[in-house]
Formats: C-alpha cells, sequence, structure tokens
C-alpha cells in the first residue's frame, strides 16, 4: 500500500497512521516482554514454572499425615509423584541438582557455605539455559537480606548464611555458580520473599505475581528454615504452604496465564513407600490451572527429572548426563487441546478459570491408599 493510499485509509492523515502503528508495535512488545523464547510454542503445557523447596521429610512422613492436611489436600486435588527420589544426602546436594543437573558430592555433601574449595565454579546451570533462551527468572529467598552488607560477592549477591532471620546459604543454590556470583545482573534477580523479615507471607513474592510484566518464566521460593520444616513441626510447613499456595494459585498470573507450581522436598528418609525400596522418595506435587487434577503417578522420577521437564517444555539443551537421561514429568500437564485447564474446565469460576478455592472440599484421607500404613 502506497504512503497516499495509507492516508486515505486514515482519513487523509498520515500522520495518525503513523501514531496507531508505533503504538500498536509498542503494545505488542509490552504484551510478550516477558517471554520472548515462546511466542511460537503454542502447545508448551506452560509459560511460568514457581518451585518451592521444602525440608528433610520423606514421602511418607507427609502422605496421610493428620499434621499436613494441606499438603494431603492439594496432593488430592492435583497431581502427586508417589516415586519421586531425592538424589543424595544432605541438603545441598540436591538443590544443586535442582538447578544444574549434578550433585558436586566431592564437596556439597559438607553443606558448606558458598566459600572457595565450596562452589561449583564455571559449571553450566539452568540460569544460564534459560538466559540463552530468552526467558527470565528470579529467585525468591526468606529473610534474605536487600543489602550484601560485609558478605558481598563481586557481583553483590549475598554469601553469608543468616539474613535478615533464617535465611541458609546451603538452601539457596544459586549463590554457588560463580558466573551469577560475580554477575551484578544475575545478582539482583536474587531476591528478598518477604518485606519483614522472619518468614511469611512472602509479600514480595506474591507481588510480583499480579502481572507477567513483573513476574519471570522460572520463579523459585525457598521458604526459611522454620517454613521450611527444617528446623519446624511439619505442621509449621503445611500451615505455611497453606498461607501461600493458595494466593499463587488465585494470582493473576496463575488464573490468566499457562503457570505451574511444582512442590519437593530436597530429601527424605531413605525409603519409598510404593515399591519398599531404599530410594528416598519425597512428598512432589504440580499444581495449577495446566496441571492435571486427582492425578497420581507411579512412574519413577527425581530431582533430574524436573530440571528435565523444564529443558522439554522450554526447548532448552541438557546440562549434564544425568538431566539429559532423566525422564520428563510431562504426564502431570492436561492436554493443550483442552486449553490448558484439564479436568478444571468443569470446576472454574464465572470467567471459566479454575481457583484453588474450587479443589477445597476434597478429604487429604486416603491420598495413597498404598501408603496407609504410614499413618498407622
Amino acid at each position: 500500500m502506497s504512503k497516499i493510499a495509507m492516508g486515505i485509509a486514515f482519513g487523509g492523515k498520515p500522520m495518525e497512521f503513523l501514531t496507531v502503528l508505533v503504538l500498536a508495535l509498542a503494545f505488542s512488545n509490552s504484551l510478550g516482554s516477558t517471554t520472548p523464547g515462546l511466542h511460537n510454542q503454542a502447545n508448551h503445557p506452560f509459560n511460568y514454572v514457581v518451585v518451592i523447596v521444602m525440608e528433610n521429610q520423606g514421602f511418607g512422613d507427609v502422605i496421610n499425615n493428620p499434621s499436613a492436611p494441606f499438603m494431603n489436600q492439594l496432593a488430592s486435588s492435583y497431581a502427586l509423584a508417589t516415586n519421586y527420589t531425592a538424589v543424595n544426602h544432605p541438603s545441598l546436594p540436591n538443590y544443586l541438582s535442582l538447578v544444574s543437573g549434578q550433585d558436586f558430592a566431592s564437596w556439597s555433601k559438607a553443606d558448606c557455605n558458598p566459600s572457595p574449595g565450596c562452589g561449583a565454579g564455571n559449571a553450566s546451570n539452568i540460569v544460564d539455559s534459560l538466559e540463552n533462551r530468552g526467558l527470565s527468572w528470579k529467585a525468591y529467598m526468606e529473610d534474605y537480606p536487600s543489602n550484601c552488607g560485609s558478605y558481598c560477592s563481586p557481583g553483590n549477591c549475598f554469601l553469608g548464611d543468616t539474613g535478615t532471620g533464617q535465611y541458609a546459604a546451603r538452601h539457596d543454590p544459586f549463590v554457588y555458580f560463580d558466573d551469577i556470583v560475580n554477575s551484578t545482573a544475575r545478582c539482583s534477580r536474587i531476591v528478598p520473599a518477604n518485606s519483614g523479615g522472619r518468614g511469611g507471607p512472602d509479600d514480595l513474592f506474591l507481588s510480583d505475581l499480579a502481572s507477567p510484566s513483573t513476574s519471570s518464566n522460572f520463579m523459585w521460593l525457598t521458604p526459611n528454615l522454620c517454613n521450611d520444616i527444617h528446623d519446624c513441626p511439619i505442621s509449621t510447613g503445611d500451615t505455611y504452604l497453606s498461607k501461600v499456595v493458595p494466593n499463587i494459585l488465585n494470582s493473576s498470573l496463575f488464573t490468566h496465564q499457562k503457570a505451574a507450581l511444582f512442590i519437593t522436598f530436597d530429601e527424605g528418609n531413605g525409603y519409598c513407600p510404593i515399591n519398599g525400596s531404599s530410594l528416598d522418595c519425597v512428598y512432589s506435587v504440580w499444581a495449577g490451572p495446566v496441571v492435571k487434577t486427582n492425578f497420581q503417578s507411579t512412574n519413577q522420577y527425581n530431582h533430574y527429572s524436573f530440571l528435565k521437564t523444564l529443558e522439554t517444555v522450554w526447548k532448552l539443551p541438557p546440562l549434564t548426563s544425568n538431566d539429559s537421561n532423566a525422564t520428563p514429568m510431562t504426564e502431570f500437564f492436561a492436554h493443550p487441546s483442552h486449553g490448558g485447564h484439564g479436568e478444571h474446565e468443569q470446576l472454574g469460576d464465572e470467567h471459566g478459570k479454575a481457583n484453588f478455592e474450587d479443589h477445597q472440599h476434597h478429604d487429604y484421607h486416603g491420598v495413597c491408599n498404598l501408603c496407609q500404613r504410614f499413618s498407622d
């Protein structure tokens, strides 16, 4: 179309056309700013992921435990992996495995703070993969200080171990990688989850879920040492999740975008109730509008499977042979042809979007009937 024709199409006002064109381009760019690498992937089961890592409880310690009604209710309502295992002991190797595909057991088994001799060096990690794909990330840590003070890395990551309350560096795997702690831009993506310190309600994290423009494709949440059940009873962690998870699932991001929540534990007690093996089975649940409801799988998965799931869905390259050979957890997601909602389509609110209250009528008893003996 010629400039004259364009001017005629807009009432003889070429400048008005140009103004409309500029505004249209700006608007289209703003809509896609958080997912530049996912524009042409309509069949992805999710474009956003939140992962919460809890502490030191085996599968049988949580499932059918009356002290954990919320976790059992969530497992009953959404998708539970009954044979999901940790990869090592103690905590740090498992955290590192989730973000890098390897446990660095030669030094990480000491559960040491990041320091010379206790770091992954230039090893590749999920941050590298995400950024190379054009995807965004942010790691939220409860009781993480807003200023690194006297414990600063070259990029101003906090390398201390206490923060403003019960933060633990060994539960923050990102600060063990040189290409993260030496980068100011990357350190700025490791932030406090809560403004007041000392636990929830994780207001800073939750406020970012209000819009795709403030959310990241990959969001990691580490509770503090009490809320993650490391230093406190299971009931404390269950109460914490009962406050945070409904706010996640009812957020604007989860009700209007293809978003998934993954909750797991770093390690358990070295036993799998389903097959009676000495593998270290831990509670692991997928939840959200794109996840199957009332679903259980007895297939074997581990922390490398979580990483492989991200790599499979977002077309990321494997980081190691561990995640390359792992089985992705794609069976937990509703088929894209269902609009990403699967069984939620029968349970949604007036807008056709499911919210967490739709599932609260589920009783936690008998979530895993094969594990019933663990509640006796």
